[in-house]
């Protein structure tokens, strides 16, 4: 170590002595006092900042989670629109090769039993009612022109709507084949829908298309309902036993046609 470097050394170390010899007999208590109350206030300031900060940012994001909120229930409510708008085009279309032919739209209000797959007696309730013109008895369409069901109730401002597979519903129908055979329609167990009252001797076949045979008052014929799925046929049996399958989406049903008199 050099000769100045060694002086300088002492110089601080005594200078560190003074000082510590100064703190203990109390000579130094004023200008500590003084430097404790100084970073005193610069911490309390540090803090308060921090604090303002904090709030600052959670009052930022509370608005940020709330406009996010907005779009999407914004969203939501436009595609909501534009689903409802599609359907009405398709409503449109169908009913513009039947220019003679009276309907009323109504939205689906609710699906009984929806959420209980135990119960298979799902029906619909619609928003249109007497005081709209309906009555019992007419043939409820989707967008598409296929069948959903049946009036079953009606009140002023609502009815209630039997669906195909439900077993309370029957629709007078034809197998389109080369007999144009007709039966009955019914729904079975709320899955699928049963053919009834075919004899033995009609040629029936599975893909065949069920439509229905306008022998019903108010509703008309050429109405699709689905087609034959299966066929089972027992020796000693005066029916066959056919099983068809519903070409609609019933889950997707929100808005619905009904044929009007």
């Amino acid at each position: 170590m050099s000769r100045s470097n060694w002086l300088n050394w002492r110089k601080t170390l005594v200078v560190l002595g003074l000082l510590i010899f100064l703190h203990f007999i109390g000579a130094l208590q004023p200008i500590e006092s003084q430097l404790q109350k100084w970073f005193g206030l610069v911490l309390s300031g540090l803090y308060h900042t921090g604090d303002s900060s904090s709030q600052n940012c959670s009052v930022d994001l509370e608005k940020t989670r709330q406009q996010l909120a907005d779009q999407t229930k914004l969203q939501a409510d436009n595609l909501e629109l534009s689903q409802e708008n599609q359907k009405l085009r398709e409503y449109m279309n169908f009913f513009s090769s039947r220019k003679n032919q009276n309907y009323l739209l109504a939205k689906v209000s609710l699906q009984e039993n929806f959420l209980d797959a135990a119960k298979y007696g799902q029906d619909l309730i619609i928003d249109k009612g007497s005081k709209d013109g309906l009555t019992t008895d007419l043939v409820v369409l989707d967008s598409q022109g296929l069948v959903a069901g049946k009036v079953v109730e009606v009140k002023d401002n609502m009815s209630r709507v039997c669906l195909l597979t439900n077993n309370a519903c029957k629709l007078a129908v034809t197998v389109l084949n080369n007999d144009r055979t007709i039966g009955v329609s019914t729904g079975d167990l709320g899955l699928t829908v049963k053919l009834n009252f075919v004899g033995q001797t009609e040629k029936v076949s599975v893909g065949d298309i069920i439509v229905t045979s306008g022998l019903e008052e108010n509703i008309p014929s050429g109405l699709v309902l689905g087609k034959v799925s299966q066929i089972s046929d027992q020796e000693n049996d005066v029916w066959q036993n056919i099983s068809v399958e519903p070409l609609i989406n019933f889950n997707s049903l929100k808005m619905v046609s009904v044929i009007l008199p």
